[in-house]
């Protein structure tokens, strides 16, 4: 058996949470094509970093030192299929239905007695896409951390009655139990949910607008921004969704013209996969944002994050047409940072992202541009 530390020049051993970590520059004349360090690398129980270095091969040797924790997996099935309840009727009441059937209870409350089959399925347009692209974000997370041998919760659902969460849910999210060791590993499991999420949700936001009632019905406009034309019914009241420029450009190309769009319900799903992966692309320390920037900037990404808590503050003032939810986003960041927009350091910060990394984490900038909505919503 090869043993590593009889392949190293010199290096360290360090270890973070239930890691532990070997970083250190290979023995002259070795890299990572030489036999020994391949025999290496095959039986080593964790996964490996490699680059080039001034003295040689430098090598990142990570392992877990105690076993994963026992997943409860009947718990995530569970919210999952609450979750898919939930959703599914607030989609039926987003095409003015009542998927439930009430009847008095006690102290006056109207209790649901029976769910009514044909208008439950109405409300499947919205959950069953709405519920894919969570997930496909969630499975994002959780596949690259498993490929780098992490452990890693599967994805927590998180259903909502409508009176608590119109769309049926608050969301969802995995338990990431080990450390990000360097930017490479910061950049990969940061970057996979969005970019899971924005693939899943334009192919379904072409669609859903194709689908969309043109109405001859014109938005209401305050401030500095034009009006959107998207608009969906809940309970009979109107809601205003605004536009990104993907979304008005997409809108324009397959939509039919008019003043206003009723969107159909796979649109509305779609449009809300692409806010979420708006709202995790916020530069903001533990948001899939903070994790991207901090990986391509370094410690850039802190005036970074300083910069674009101004910006949502600037535009959560309703004086001006604003959205008070960007206030909300910028509050909830800061509880997720402990209070923190600078994201926190990694173990190993001089690892250095290869280009293909370095043109994701950019492709992630990108979108989150072409997927920012001034004003998400006016009632």
């Amino acid at each position: 058996m090869v043993e590593w530390m009889d392949l190293f020049a010199t290096y360290e051993v360090a270890r973070v949470r239930h890691d532990e970590v070997v970083r250190g520059t290979l023995s002259p004349g070795l890299n990572t094509h030489s036999p020994a360090v391949r025999a290496l690398l095959r039986q080593w129980p964790g996964t490996h970093f490699t680059q080039a270095g001034p003295g040689g091969t430098e090598l990142t040797l990570i392992r877990r030192l105690v076993p994963e924790a026992r997943e409860r997996w009947w718990v995530h099935l569970l919210l999952f299929v609450l979750a898919g309840v939930t959703t599914t009727l607030a989609g039926a009441h987003f095409l003015g239905r009542d998927a439930l059937e009430y009847a008095p209870g006690p102290w006056g409350l109207e209790l649901p007695v029976r769910v009514l089959p044909a208008e439950f399925a109405l409300g499947l347009y919205f959950s069953v896409p709405l519920l894919l692209i969570l997930l496909g974000h969630e499975l994002g997370h959780y596949l690259v951390a498993r490929r780098h041998r992490m452990d890693v919760s599967p994805p927590y659902f998180a259903p909502a009655p409508h009176m608590l969460s119109v769309i049926g849910t608050l969301g969802a999210f995995i338990r990431l139990r080990s450390a990000l060791i360097n930017r490479a590993m910061l950049l990969d499991v940061g970057a996979a949910g969005p970019l899971a999420s924005f693939a899943l949700s334009v192919p379904l936001l072409v669609l859903g607008l194709s689908w969309s009632r043109p109405l001859a019905l014109a938005a209401p406009s305050e401030g500095p921004f034009p009006a959107s034309r998207l608009m969906v019914l809940f309970d009979g009241q109107p809601i205003w969704l605004g536009d990104s420029l993907l979304i008005h450009g997409l809108a324009k190309l397959v939509a039919a013209p008019a003043p206003t769009l009723w969107l159909h319900p796979l649109a509305l799903a779609a449009w809300l996969g692409l806010f979420v992966t708006t709202l995790n692309l916020l530069p903001f320390s533990q948001l899939d944002g903070g994790h991207v920037l901090y990986a391509l900037l370094g410690h850039g990404q802190r005036v970074v994050g300083i910069v674009g808590l101004g910006v949502l503050l600037v535009m959560g003032k309703g004086s001006w047409g604003g959205w008070w939810g960007w206030w909300l986003g910028g509050g909830v960041a800061l509880l997720l940072g402990r209070g923190r927009v600078a994201h926190p350091p990694v173990l190993d910060p001089d690892f250095r992202l290869n280009p293909a990394r370095r043109a994701v984490g950019w492709a992630c900038v990108v979108i989150l541009v072409l997927t920012f909505v001034p004003v998400p919503i006016r009632l």
